[in-house]
């Protein structure tokens, strides 16, 4: 029986001589290693000095590497002491500074400074666990030289010839780690920052690798959750919430115009909006097969340093297979197949049933709203100053709870607001927010109207005559007789006038201008032969031009109207033996317009212009017709930029020609019998328009 004994507590009894050995080797290693304790980058005149101070000596290896350029420092057999993991930088040539440390015995520290180029570069030291480098990336030291420093001489480090691990290596399969790893690759260096990580290898027995510290994994981990606030379950609306029942009063003071737009394009530019969870934990490799999900819940809390509590609802088997995975999507993954959520208090992870957490987040809901019919209510007075407090009443309402009550006074313009206290501080901030000074826009309308008419009117008068006896050849008297008097002789060829001393000569032809400005006459008479010719001319050219000027001041978003005309009093008339009755319409120079002004600063025209003119020239029944020219769009002016939004141009040709038959188609000589009228008319009107922003 002491054999047996003997046989199981000896082993176990090296076993631990064993653990205690290598305990104090470890300690003792770890007392003789140098500590990394801060990174601080230096601006200078010359360039950038990056200063490493440590606890310990330090021993700096230094090499410049290319594609992308980078200054890569080693600190063999140093402890990295900092929670720094990356500085930026972006200037003078340098993109930033990033630390990190191998999982080596003795570890290495490296810290690498991302350049935009490769430069020179000098050590500095100031004593044993202090150093300084001097960059020179500038142009003003371009032709500086660099001073000889025996005692800091730049070694080449065996180290520097190899790549940083800035990103995660190639999945490793679960069935690769008990294979032997070569010592060419054992060196990685592992970066807290998210954008440099290495990759952790997890089997279903639940082992893994993973340099980095569980504190700073939980720190990290809790972190990235925070940024992600998307994936938790939804909080109670804000209205149930308990807020500070201290309410925020209003601004008193006149307060500036403010572009609503473009305050909240300059919002969205701050804060932009997420599209979806973005994750940023260390990739892992998992091959598992019927493992339990308690058991992988518990590989996550090895993994992120987070602290996790179950649900006793969470059960099941998992069988998955992930390669290069970040280890906070895998989660989700998990989660979203097992019908499970999660919620992150600090530290710490819990992990429900989706049921459960939905019942958690009713009876909170309860509680709230059974808290909120407790709570006795307060009522509150806010006086506006630039809205109509009747107008923001249903806005107001749709903030308030079941219990609340919001009503106006018109003539003291305020808010008469009652609620529960947790309600009344956001109130307010929505009144701060409502109760603004609006933009102004003056709208300058220019209407030209422009009229151009041209009228041409040749006439001519033709008669003659011949033979001096019975028979004779001339004119007709039913055509006319000339106007000009040749004689007294009696003869049948003349027309005896009333008095009979004079006689005239009837034409042949009689197409006189209407109302000439102009004439010319050729007469000869003899005995036998008679020939009167009289032509008759008119011209005449016209130009009309009406400006209208009308301005109009109106608030952002609120329509503006100016109109300019007469009122034509149309009469009707009487029926069943009434009176006749006279009603009266519009005709004017029209012109509504709402201005928007956008984010860029330009202003959104909705225009709609009309122009109704009456015409007595055509009636009916003793009223005259109505003309209308109308033009409506939506148009983008820019601030004091003017637009022309349409016009209506009409253009009106007119020939007319009266003629002998047959003698007025002789070319040249058949104007002698054809009277020709010409005219022209070109009306033309255009609408110009002037927004501007008025700065109050």
């Amino acid at each position: 029986m002491r054999k047996q004994l003997l046989g199981v507590f000896l082993p176990l009894l090296v076993l631990v001589l064993m653990a205690a050995g290598e305990t104090q080797s470890t300690g003792t290693e770890s007392a003789s290693h140098a500590m990394l304790q801060k990174v601080n980058v230096l601006h200078g005149e010359n360039g950038i000095s990056v200063e490493i101070t440590g606890r310990g000596q330090l021993k700096p290896e230094l090499s410049m590497v290319d594609s992308p350029a980078r200054l890569v420092v080693d600190l063999p057999a140093t402890v990295m002491a900092t929670s720094q993991s990356r500085i930026g930088v972006d200037s003078d040539g340098v993109k930033g500074v990033r630390i990190g440390m191998d999982g080596q015995t003795p570890p290495t520290t490296r810290v690498v400074i991302d350049l935009a180029q490769a430069c020179r570069y000098e050590l500095i030291p100031t004593s044993d666990n202090k150093f300084s480098l001097k960059l020179y990336t500038g142009a003003s030291t371009a032709k500086t030289t660099t001073k000889p420093n025996p005692a800091a001489a730049v070694a080449q480090s065996p180290l520097a010839k190899k790549e940083l691990a800035l990103s995660a290596p190639a999945p490793v399969l679960a069935t690769q780690k008990k294979q032997a790893q070569p010592a060419s690759s054992a060196t990685e260096f592992v970066f807290v920052e998210p954008s440099y990580k290495t990759k952790d290898t997890i089997t279903a027995e639940g082992s893994k690798t993973s340099p980095v510290a569980p504190a700073e994994r939980a720190i990290s981990a809790a972190a990235k959750f925070a940024d992600r606030p998307e994936t938790l379950l939804p909080a109670p609306s804000a209205s149930m919430q308990p807020q500070a029942s201290q309410a925020v009063a209003p601004t008193s003071g006149p307060q500036p115009a403010v572009n609503m737009a473009a305050e909240q394009k300059a919002q969205s530019q701050q804060s932009p909006a997420i599209t979806g969870p973005k994750y940023t934990g260390e990739p892992i490799s998992v091959n598992l097969k019927d493992v339990d999900l308690k058991d992988f819940f518990r590989l996550i809390h090895e993994i992120s340093g987070l602290n996790v509590v179950l649900d006793p609802n969470v059960k099941g088997s998992l069988t998955i297979v992930l390669d290069d995975v970040p280890w906070d999507q895998a989660l989700d993954i998990v989660l979203k197949n097992n019908d499970l959520a999660r919620q992150l208090d600090g530290n710490v992870l819990r992990i429900a049933t989706v049921e459960t957490l939905r019942k958690e987040a009713e009876s909170r809901r309860a509680q709230l709203e059974a808290e909120a019919l407790a709570i006795e209510k307060v009522t509150v007075t806010r006086f506006l100053s630039y809205a109509h407090s009747k107008d923001v009443v249903p806005t107001v309402k749709k903030f308030l709870t079941q219990r609340g009550d919001v009503i106006s006074d018109d003539r003291t313009n305020a808010l008469i607001i009652q609620d529960i206290p947790s309600v009344i501080p956001g109130i307010d901030r929505l009144l701060t927010q409502l109760d603004r000074k609006t933009q102004e826009v003056e709208i300058e309308a220019r209407v030209v109207a422009a009229t151009r008419s041209f009228a041409r009117d040749i006439g001519t008068q033709f008669g003659f005559g011949w033979g001096n006896g019975p028979s004779a050849v001339g004119g007709a008297t039913s055509v006319g007789s000339s106007p000009v008097i040749v004689g007294n002789t009696p003869n049948p060829m003349y027309i005896v006038t009333g008095t009979g001393a004079a006689t005239q000569i009837p034409l042949f032809s009689n197409l006189p201008v209407t109302s000439p400005n102009s004439g010319i006459s050729f007469v000869n008479a003899s005995n036998n032969v008679r020939i009167d010719a009289i032509l008759t001319l008119a011209e005449s050219r016209g130009l009309l031009k009406i400006l209208s000027r009308p301005r109009v001041v109106t608030q952002n978003n609120i329509q503006a109207l100016v109109r300019q005309g007469v009122r034509v009093p149309i009469v009707t008339q009487a029926q069943l033996g009434g009176p006749p009755t006279v009603t009266y319409v519009d005709a004017f120079l029209r012109l509504t317009v709402i201005p928007q002004i956008t984010s860029e600063g330009t202003i959104f025209l909705n225009v709609d212009v009309e122009n109704t003119t009456p015409d007595f020239g055509r009636t009916v029944q003793g009223n005259p017709t109505l003309i209308t020219q109308q033009a409506t769009t939506q148009v983008l002016v820019t601030d004091g930029g003017t637009v022309v939004i349409g016009g209506v141009i009409q253009t009106q040709n007119s020939v007319n020609i009266a003629q002998v038959p047959l003698l007025g188609n002789i070319p040249a000589l058949g104007n002698l019998f054809k009277r020709r009228s010409v005219s022209t008319s070109n009306q033309e009107l255009i609408f110009f328009i002037t927004p501007r922003i008025i700065q109050t």
